[in-house]
């Protein structure tokens, strides 16, 4: 490690030390706040950054880990108890998002990168704003995070299928790999119920993979294999690591009923170190004085407002359901904060080549105004009315 890495990790470590505090004092959630840090301190350490392969490594582990608890957080009990209609008008109000997503692109000739932006949904912070508001336990909260659970999954698969197009174009090869990750998901799926089947039957056994007591912690042993398992299958596929360490996660949600305990045992694991340098690694990557570039700003500007007024869109079926006007009215800003996954695509974006870093830098930045923006809305509406 050199000097200039050796200087960096340290002030990174700190800056993921004291930053939840700052952000706290400064009502920011504590991802938008590590971003900030990230830029401010990429300005004086522009040169290390090309080669912070320490840094690098930790937040990939950051993200993979961040991608994998957005998977376990899927509540797909909830979604079985769902009335069959209700079910179906937040399906009707996801599908209005996608297909304005598409209609906004192709109607102003956009970038096709705007497609993902505009119509990705994310948990990652909504639960804590949820949580922040005290709606965590109401009707209207349950029924976002459901609607906001299947959008998730949603915007995974079109973030696969967007990134595997640009590779291969539609081509033979590409469909070939498509069977093949269907193929690869149905076997592992039909797997996991075999294992499912095998802890009805065996349950004192398939316990330990959830159980927290143990000192060989053989639950959170068990969560990292599956989790790098199903990140090394899928990157073996063409696919990115972090979806398949989605689709991992949410595999895990889907067997395992009760796994609030392992759950919170890896987000400490995760939020409380890796996950935060990861943010501040995306902050490090981009130039602070890019970022405020007067094209920038307004784009990144006009992406927000744009995902806000799909969502508006998107909220008209919820008329025909028991929503209450005010919460309709705080609801496509509820689904309007995806910044994990905006972050996440503007990250791939780069590194992949789709986009050049001024576009990837005002994704972030529209990820970061939504981030401040839109939770503090939400919470306005909701605490007025």
């Amino acid at each position: 490690m050199s000097k200039e890495e050796s200087i960096l990790l340290l002030v990174v470590s700190v800056g993921a030390f004291v930053i939840p505090f700052i952000s706290r004092k400064l009502m920011l959630p504590s991802a938008v706040g590590e971003i900030i840090f990230g830029l401010v301190i990429g300005v004086f350490f522009n040169k290390a950054t090309e080669s912070m392969t320490v840094i690098h490594f930790l937040g990939s582990l950051g993200f993979l880990i961040l991608m994998y608890l957005a998977g376990l957080e899927i509540n797909f009990e909830r979604i079985k108890i769902t009335p069959r209609k209700e079910l179906l008008i937040y399906i009707v109000s996801i599908l209005i998002i996608i297909a304005l997503s598409f209609g906004v692109v192709l109607y102003f000739d956009q970038p096709k990168i705007n497609i993902l932006v505009y119509l990705t949904i994310a948990i990652g912070l909504l639960y804590p704003v949820l949580k922040d508001t005290g709606l965590i336990h109401t009707d209207f909260a349950q029924s976002t995070l459901i609607i906001a659970s299947i959008g998730e999954v949603i915007s995974l698969v079109f973030i696969s299928a967007f990134f595997m197009y640009f590779e291969y174009g539609l081509s033979e090869k590409t469909f070939i790999h498509l069977f093949e990750i269907y193929l690869f998901f149905f076997i592992a799926y039909l797997i996991l119920k075999a294992f499912q089947l095998y802890a009805w039957w065996n349950p004192k056994k398939v316990f330990t993979f959830i159980k927290t007591e143990d000192p060989t912690e053989t639950d959170v042993r068990a969560n990292f294999a599956n989790m790098f398992i199903f990140a090394s299958l899928a990157s073996l596929l063409g696919l990115e690591y972090i979806i398949g360490a989605f689709f991992g996660g949410m595999l895990f949600a889907m067997i395992f009923k009760k796994r609030e305990q392992i759950q919170e045992k890896i987000s400490s694991f995760g939020y409380g170190f890796l996950i935060p340098v990861f943010f501040i690694e995306v902050g490090l990557r981009f130039d602070l004085f890019n970022l405020l570039k007067k094209e920038i700003i307004t784009g990144a500007f006009l992406i927000s407002i744009t995902i806000l007024l799909i969502r508006v869109a998107g909220a008209v079926p919820l008329f025909f359901t028991g929503f209450r006007f005010k919460e309709i009215f705080a609801f496509p800003f509820a689904l309007s904060m995806p910044l994990t996954l905006l972050v996440a695509i503007a990250t791939l974006g780069l590194e992949t080549d789709v986009i050049p870093e001024d576009y990837a830098s005002m994704i972030v930045l529209s990820a970061l105004i939504s981030g401040i923006l839109y939770p503090w809305l939400f919470k306005l509406i909701t605490r007025i009315y």
